[in-house]
């Protein structure tokens, strides 16, 4: 069985006891338990999550209702209400309540025509610190209302407790299930991420070939969070919490989704969520106000819930033009920092505004109750300490981050390089402890909750595209090897490959794949019944000008929206920073125009955090497109993704990385486009390979950046402080 706690445990120690014996008891049964499951009324309403939830394949859905009470707490019991003595409420309706919550949570399951009938319910008022004879010697024995529901200390050992479940399932039996409906029942408490956009319209012409019929099989595939992104989306850890993930694997969505639950649980609480890329800011705010909307009902409170860019503008809330202000200081700008240290790009002069807040205010106002950081491989250190000395205890930091994206900086540091040492402690720590007999406990709290996850089923990107991204982003294909990268097979485990070979044995082959667990995309599935139409996921297409490449475009954005029907809002034209940019997209949108496409160039025919307009192709440089995504992607000027510029003091890496956030913004199809390059090669052998890659073993040595996790999860804080100790 799997344990998800949401909430971090209170000082209610009869609820850690009965969560610990629940789980002993079910450990290696089928089914899932929840401690403070989030149940909504059908009016959106949010109820209060009940003390403890399971679904067991066998014994059906069980809502336990936990109470902490003595018995000499409980004075009288009158029908439902509990009448108490030296309580924290006068009255209490615990057996009512937990019927109530039972029913809400059938309301989900009946509500749908393909899981209405398969589960029994059942709920159940537990009472850890009450014997069965102190419950006799006051007459509740007799009461109606209690009888058969309520259970004693006696009965919530691992062996009683699951022996009361299997007799009360025989009173309301559970219907066996196959694999197809276990796995649906599942999904249903799992929740779903709802679409925001209108579906696509039938094309016109039966055409099985159509690329629409693609779109509109995937729009109307319900969106459901697995098991992984329902902890991330509904944990509030009690303390910091780093997600490591892949492009695509919904980081952004699940932190809007967590920070509207947290939102709707706590309404009094000071939210903020930071994100780097300018564009993201409608994006997210719609996110939030989606999700909090379809837990209550209601638009959130904006005061409480802020939307923050990492640095902020005149007439913009930002997280440090916010903080800036709040200590007394005047935030610095763009020109500031080219006035006190030349010109230098956005990251390096975010960097430098972040330093210099932190040296002139060493102790910082408390500001917020939590914060969530999106694309955090793109924030500097200091940034990271700003956020966390704004926060109230017990300083809840959460961070989401992909290195393949960090498009400005090449390391993320470890959480003891980005915080330090207080008294030779860790003043962040997201290991595990390493025990006298050498074994290395879970890196969670101790509610169970994890202190790190890590996320590698990708849902945006489909298999072929995000192969070809990190073949791209570390140069497996390169000539001259590999330039970042992971060294052992347990890393590339972890990004969600099968891997065959010995990367001990330098050049020999190593042989990956995506695994089929991390590779949910519809399109990649057996069974998917539009596979005709989706035709080539991946086109390569080179010229001698680039006057030769803005025009092959606009034909093929044309044919797409003119014949094939595609919406303008359906394509995205991006690709890694080039020379003379500004004149090339210039040029590209002129071209469109004469092919009669309407198209717009983000940040410069918008503001900075409009990306889309109806009616618009989208043209955005690599540093606006983080964050959005399209169902098809023209990645131009893509020879740059193997060439520095030298005015921005870059290094290859910097361009595989932006090649990679180019390729992974595509949902099924993508162009690579751009004069004769290399790069191409290394694309064809990806295609020629699919679904595998084959390449040389390579190690630490021959390469400049090591992306190898081998951090604090896993080592504990000893491992990390002897790295510290050793850098």
């Amino acid at each position: 069985m799997e344990f998800h706690p949401y909430e971090a445990f209170d000082n209610n120690k009869a609820q850690r006891k009965a969560w610990a014996w629940i789980k002993q008891a079910f450990k290696d049964d089928p089914g899932v338990a929840y401690y403070r499951y989030p149940i909504f009324y059908p009016s959106g309403k949010l109820n209060r999550e009940p003390d403890i939830l399971i679904l067991h394949r066998e014994l059906g859905l069980w809502v336990i209702e936990c109470k902490g009470c003595y018995i000499h707490n409980i004075a009288s019991i009158q029908g439902h209400e509990w009448k108490m003595n030296n309580w924290h409420s006068e009255i209490e309706t615990p057996v009512a309540q937990a019927e109530d919550q039972m029913f809400a949570i059938k309301n989900k399951f009946t509500a749908s025509n393909r899981t209405h009938g398969l589960v029994s319910f059942n709920f159940r008022v537990v009472l850890p610190l009450v014997s069965h004879n102190e419950w006799q010697s006051k007459g509740f024995h007799d009461f109606p209302s209690t009888q058969g529901v309520v259970l004693f200390a006696e009965d919530l050992t691992p062996k009683a407790f699951k022996e009361k479940m299997i007799e009360g399932s025989k009173e309301n039996p559970q219907r066996m299930m196959t694999d197809e409906n276990w796995k649906l029942v599942k999904d249903v408490l799992g929740g779903t991420l709802p679409i925001d956009y209108p579906p696509h319209p039938e094309p016109p012409h039966p055409d099985p070939y159509n690329p629409i019929r693609v779109i509109r099989a995937m729009e109307s595939e319900l969106k459901k969070l697995d098991q992984h992104q329902q902890k991330v989306a509904f944990e509030i850890p009690p303390g910091p919490q780093r997600i490591r993930g892949l492009a695509g694997t919904g980081k952004t969505v699940l932190f809007a989704k967590r920070i509207a639950k947290m939102h709707a649980r706590n309404p009094e609480w000071k939210l903020a969520f930071v994100f780097f890329t300018q564009s993201l800011y409608v994006q997210i705010t719609k996110l939030i106000g989606l999700y909090y909307h379809e837990m209550t009902g209601e638009e959130p409170n904006w005061m409480n819930v802020k939307v923050l860019h990492a640095w902020g503008a005149k007439g913009k809330e930002g997280f440090y033009r916010t903080l800036a202000l709040k200590c007394g200081k005047k935030p610095k700008s763009v020109n500031d920092v080219k006035d006190e240290i030349g010109s230098v790009s956005p990251g390096t002069a975010f960097e430098y505004i972040c330093n210099c807040l932190e040296e002139e205010v060493p102790k910082l106002p408390v500001l917020y109750d939590a914060i969530l950081i999106d694309e955090g491989q793109d924030l500097p250190s200091s940034f990271y300490r700003l956020a966390r000395g704004t926060l109230s205890e017990p300083k809840r930091l959460y961070w989401a981050y992909d290195e393949a994206q960090g498009i400005g900086t090449l390391t993320v540091p470890k959480p003891l390089t980005i915080f330090g040492l207080k008294d030779g402690i860790p003043v962040v720590d997201l290991g595990g402890n390493k025990l006298p007999n050498g074994v290395i406990t879970a890196p969670n709290y101790e509610s169970g909750i994890s202190k790190a996850h890590n996320m590698n089923r990708c849902y945006r990107t489909p298999k072929l595209l995000l192969m070809s991204a990190h073949a791209v982003n570390m140069g497996l294909f390169r000539q001259g090897g590999p330039l970042q990268g992971v060294t052992n097979q347990e890393d590339w485990e972890k990004l969600g490959y099968d891997v065959s070979g010995d990367f001990r044995r330098i050049g020999q082959p190593i042989t990956i794949t995506r695994s089929e667990r991390s590779s949910p995309h519809l399109i990649d599935q057996k069974d998917f019944k539009e596979q005709k139409a989706v035709g080539s996921q991946l086109v390569i297409q080179t010229f001698k000008n680039e006057f030769d490449e803005q025009n092959w475009i606009a034909e093929q954005v044309a044919n797409d929206i003119i014949k094939l029907r595609f919406d303008p809002c359906d394509i995205l034209i991006t690709g890694p920073t080039g020379n003379y940019e500004s004149e090339y997209f210039q040029k590209l949108k002129e071209a469109l125009s004469r092919h009669k496409v309407n198209s717009l160039i983000a940040g410069v025919d918008t503001q900075p955090d409009i990306f889309w307009m109806d009616g618009y192709v989208t043209i955005a440089p690599i540093s606006r497109s983080k964050g959005n995504e399209a169902w098809k992607v023209y990645a131009c000027r893509f020879q740059y993704a193997t060439q520095p510029l030298l005015w921005k003091q870059e290094k290859e890496i910097h361009k595989r990385n932006e090649a990679f956030v180019a390729l992974t913004r595509a949902r099924v199809w993508c162009v690579a486009t751009g004069l004769e390059s290399p790069i191409f090669n290394e694309l064809q052998q990806v295609i020629q390979q699919s679904p595998n890659l084959v390449f040389p073993a390579f190690n630490k040595t021959a390469i400049e950046r090591n992306n190898d996790e081998n951090d604090d999860v896993g080592e504990g804080i000893q491992g990390e402080l002897e790295l510290f100790a050793a850098s």
